[in-house]
């Protein structure tokens, strides 16, 4: 049985990557079509007491990564947001972002006037990672695809450019992608793509671009 539900998960997956393979993300109109069917949980083995696993990371162990999980993901989210950003990974601290990044996030929040109570901030990694791998990745998958669900945004902004290749499936340029030259769908939601904090901290110089993409993307929620 476990093995017919491996091969019908391994099916789910192809299927999702052909709808990447087969779209233009950079057709003529500049959106990005990416949709796929979003699972509201996904069933595991049953454990000692009989309990299913649900869609919550902190009951992930598809990927060696969960070794470095710490608690629950410390930020504060609405149950509904009008905006969600979404970064590559978590850190150690058991944070989204590091403080100087995660002052930096608010600073760009507050330049939009996009309160606390209208946006989210989610990581596609639930785990810490110095890298984004496809492999781990994956596993991570389904967690956004439910954050996705769960806030119902409006708009998706995808911080840094390893995160924006994967999830939309290409290895394009910044200046091709980024939210000043065209936006995309990915499951419907209008999504743009910028550099991350961490980025632009190691990169000073990102800033500029990255404030006129903000821009951008204000004027998309206005």
């Amino acid at each position: 049985m476990s093995g017919l539900k491996e091969s019908i998960e391994a099916l789910l997956d192809l299927n999702d990557d052909v709808r990447r393979a087969f779209s233009d993300p950079l057709g003529e109109d500049g959106v990005y079509e990416y949709s796929v069917t979003l699972m509201k949980e996904e069933k595991g083995k049953a454990d000692d007491d009989n309990k299913k696993d649900v869609l919550i990371p902190s009951n992930c162990h598809a990927c060696p990564l969960w070794e470095n999980r710490r608690d629950d993901l410390f930020y504060f989210n609405p149950k509904k947001a009008d905006v969600l950003s979404v970064v590559a990974s978590s850190e150690r601290s058991g944070c989204i972002l590091l403080p100087d990044a995660e002052e930096m996030y608010e600073n760009q929040m507050k330049a939009l006037n996009i309160p606390r109570s209208r946006r989210a901030l989610v990581s596609l990694l639930k785990c810490p990672s110095s890298e984004l791998k496809k492999e781990n990745a994956d596993k991570c998958r389904p967690f956004l695809k439910a954050d996705m669900v769960s806030f119902s945004p409006s708009v998706m902004i995808l911080f840094g450019m390893d995160l924006a290749h994967y999830i939309l499936g290409n290895n394009r340029s910044y200046e091709e992608i980024r939210a000043s030259k065209r936006s995309f769908k990915v499951n419907g939601i209008r999504t743009f793509v910028t550099y991350s904090q961490r980025e632009c901290i190691d990169n000073p110089s990102y800033k500029r671009v990255v404030w006129e993409d903000l821009k951008i993307i204000g004027k998309a929620l206005s």
